[in-house]
């Protein structure tokens, strides 16, 4: 896996890699940190740097240098003029340590697996994940970054910002009609049957969606 990154590298810049900045905390995302020398800063959220100690790719002596050398709690800066990138944290939703990535001069934004795609999302409860808190903290995300035009989500095609604030739109949706159906004393299997998505978000994949509506049950009861 390093060598096909260094090759995608080597396709935009001859320039060494000095940084890896990890949205979460997920194999897919951290796994391949060993692979480069400890001179590379790896940097994360706090929580995501707590969450990464516990996994097993981290707890051999030889590769410990994967693990976060620079972790934040609220915002963190990156390099500096036109490379700089700005590192934000707004509560907990795919997991409790999500970053988002604003490639400053770029007008760029790399949203993690909060917006892996235009589909059900992945919420990770054993890392802090949350399905009630979820359209909030996109919410949150849409108010307080600025002067984005692109995304780049986890797990799709690079989008536009109308599309990120959109999907927050689909989660609040969701997650306000299952809270109903809840309250009505409704089982989770009649709560999904009853979600109907807005026309616009009728070509999203709603393969997760039963899985959150278990998530929101459990957290509706606590």
């Amino acid at each position: 896996m390093k060598q096909a990154i260094l090759d995608k590298v080597k396709t935009v810049t001859d320039k060494p890699i000095t940084h890896i900045i990890n949205t979460h905390t997920h194999g897919d995302h951290v796994g391949s940190n060993e692979f480069f020398p400890a001179s590379v800063e790896v940097v994360a959220h706090e929580n995501t740097g707590a969450n990464m100690q516990k996994m097993d790719a981290f707890k051999d002596p030889s590769k410990e240098h994967g693990l976060p050398d620079r972790t934040y709690k609220d915002k963190l800066t990156v390099l500096q003029g036109n490379d700089a990138i700005d590192l934000y944290y707004f509560g907990p939703a795919h997991t409790n340590g999500d970053t988002f990535v604003v490639f400053r001069n770029l007008r760029v934004m790399h949203a993690g697996d909060v917006f892996a795609g235009p589909q059900s999302p992945l919420i990770d409860v054993n890392n802090g994940g949350t399905a009630v808190g979820y359209p909030d903290t996109l919410g949150k995300v849409a108010g307080g970054v600025k002067n984005v035009d692109t995304v780049i989500p986890g797990h799709s095609k690079v989008t536009t910002w109308q599309a990120f604030v959109d999907y927050g739109e689909f989660m609040r949706s969701f997650v306000e009609s299952i809270r109903a159906a809840a309250k009505a004393g409704k089982s989770p299997e009649q709560a999904l049957a009853e979600f109907k998505p807005a026309d616009k978000f009728k070509a999203y994949t709603l393969t997760r969606a039963k899985d959150n509506v278990g998530v929101l049950y459990k957290e509706l009861q606590k």
